[in-house]
């Protein structure tokens, strides 16, 4: 009986092991799940546990197998904590392509840094990177996460583009009184709804999901990845109580929030009507304060108040002269509201590839902070935080998307101006007079409006000469001269004006006899990398729009006889 015994206990435990074997061995993954995979979720387990309207607890499980070096940003580990959000513990642990266990790494293991350019060591980022053995490699992933105010309740995305799903199961328990929002986005994914006494309970799980491939430049992954956004109903930041079930109750929320940092000492309000006591109109009032701004004040990247979402007094950035996105754009509204000008505070998503604000489910989509001062016709947009941008004129990161507009009535979603490819305009024209030996002297202007003017004040106004000529070379993708001498326009004008003159020894590509070949042109005007999709699915989407207008001149010798080959 007792042989038996010992064989029984030894048959389960080599169940076990083999059971661990597979979802942490790669051998184990089906071949279906491997097609056009570079990662593959052996399994996940989130559940999101809201106890009252003011906290809550996130606890994340997952394996996933990481194929191939594609699929290598899997083995880094980053969550950011602040006043309202602390990554509670974590740990990692590492298996090699056969599920034997290498390494375990805890959270004192990691490493945590303040974020907020060392002005305010509220937040902290803690972040590991896994060296992996080699590929396949399997990494377990466990991390909880408290949360002490409920601004906005963490969506789940199902799958990734290049990842392959064997399971996944995402629950939420939220208290019945306060019940929960939900969006399903790009699948059809519906969750599992029951009640438990005074508790909801939501459960979704998906299971075998086979790889897809993305294009490049599909724009924001809301377009297109499965997902579901939750959001809530009450909620509690602070002192400050919410309403988050429409537009308008949001907005209300932002605006008792602001005003409390919207107010200047009289002296300086003294001092903005001063500044513009010769301006006839709004505008003209606009313009002279959103110029102080940029002449006088700094944009810092900081986090402060409640969850980086109340900004810093009027009054401080006026004393300090810096500010984030939020500080600056409720600077210069109050500096406004000095000199009798009305502004709205826009909160915004900002960057090249927004994600959807939706109209039909309030939430915080938001990072970003902007400003607008009403108009019968058109509206004034201000971002504050650049000292290039010309006044009243947005740019890439925050034009042509929806946003939030706080008004004295309550939140309004609005849209902020598209830009038409006029108001982006490079135009290039380039002398190339050509010597008998296939040298030639080179002359040429540029002329940028829009976009171009704006990357070229950010990244090259203030250089060096020496950095400059590299610039211009390195990042327009010139040919290489051999004397080289450049100018631009002193002031940040609009047009931006560049001008170069630069010597080459040999123009032409490459000779055959006695015949020598020229590029039409000795630089590329077109730089988008537009790959060939034979049956390509989604619309390619471009930063911004624009146009680029280029005029190539050679002048050769009067002896040298030119003909024309067509490019392939």
């Amino acid at each position: 009986m007792k042989k038996i015994f010992v064989f029984l206990m030894s048959a389960f435990c080599a169940a076990c092991c083999f059971a661990q074997a597979d979802i942490y061995a790669a051998h184990t993954i089906p071949d279906s799940l491997k097609k056009d995979a570079n990662v593959v979720v052996r399994e996940e387990t989130i559940k999101f546990t809201i106890k009252d309207i003011n906290s809550a607890r996130y606890d994340v499980h997952q394996v996933i197998t990481i194929l191939n070096e594609q699929g290598k940003r899997y083995l880094n580990f980053n969550e950011f904590s602040y006043e309202f959000r602390v990554l509670d513990d974590a740990e990692i642990k590492v298996y090699d392509a056969s599920g034997v266990k290498k390494n375990t790494f805890s959270k004192k293991e990691m490493t945590s840094l303040n974020y907020g350019e060392g002005l305010v060591p509220e937040g902290k980022l803690t972040y590991f990177n896994v060296s992996p053995p080699g590929y396949p490699v399997t990494v377990e992933i466990n991390y909880s996460i408290k949360y002490k105010g409920l601004f906005n309740y963490p969506g789940n995305y199902f799958q990734h583009s290049n990842q392959a799903v064997q399971k996944a199961v995402f629950d939420v328990e939220v208290p019945a009184d306060l019940s929960l929002r939900y969006k399903i986005l790009n699948c059809n994914y519906q969750p599992v709804i029951t009640k438990d006494g005074n508790k909801e309970q939501y459960h979704w799980e998906v299971k075998n999901l086979r790889a897809f491939k993305t294009e490049k430049h599909v724009g924001s992954t809301d377009n297109y990845l499965p997902q579901v956004l939750l959001g809530p109903n009450k909620f509690q930041l602070d002192e400050y109580d919410g309403d988050m079930t429409s537009w308008k109750n949001f907005g209300e929320w932002y605006k008792k929030v602001y005003l409390k940092t919207s107010v200047l000492p009289e002296d300086r309000k003294l001092f903005y009507a001063s500044l513009v006591k010769e301006a006839k109109t709004d505008a003209d009032k606009a313009r002279i304060l959103y110029n102080y701004l940029q002449n006088n004040m700094r944009y810092v990247s900081i986090q402060l108040g409640i969850g980086g979402l109340k900004p810093f007094p009027a009054s401080f950035v006026d004393n300090k002269k810096y500010g984030d996105c939020k500080a600056l754009s409720n600077y210069l509204k109050s500096a406004l509201d000095a000199v009798g000008v009305k502004s709205n505070m826009v909160i915004i998503e900002g960057g090249t590839t927004p994600g959807i604000v939706r109209e039909d489910f309030p939430a915080h989509y938001f990072n970003h902070v902007i400003l607008c001062i009403p108009q019968q016709k058109d509206s004034i947009w201000l971002e504050c935080t650049s000292t290039t941008l010309p006044f009243a004129e947005l740019g890439p990161f925050t034009e042509n998307r929806k946003a939030m507009m706080v008004t004295d009535d309550g939140g309004v979603l609005v849209n902020t101006p598209i830009s038409k490819y006029a108001d982006n305009t490079q135009s290039i024209h380039t002398i190339i007079e050509v010597n008998e030996d296939g040298g030639a002297k080179v002359k040429t202007s540029f002329s940028l409006i829009g976009e171009g003017r704006n990357e070229l004040l950010m990244y090259y106004h203030d250089l060096q000469e020496d950095e400059k000529r590299k610039f211009f070379i390195t990042n327009m993708e010139w040919k290489q001269p051999d004397n080289f001498e450049i100018t631009n326009s002193k002031n940040k004008t609009n047009p931006y004006l560049v001008s170069a003159t630069m010597d080459y020894e040999k123009i032409y590509s490459f000779n055959a006899g006695s015949k020598l070949f020229f590029e039409p042109r000795l630089y590329p005007v077109f730089d988008e990398e537009i790959p060939e999709y034979e049956n390509r699915k989604r619309d390619y989407y471009f930063t911004c729009p624009y146009q680029a207008i280029d005029t190539t001149v050679y002048k050769f010798p009067g002896r040298v006889q030119c003909r024309e080959y067509p490019q392939k």
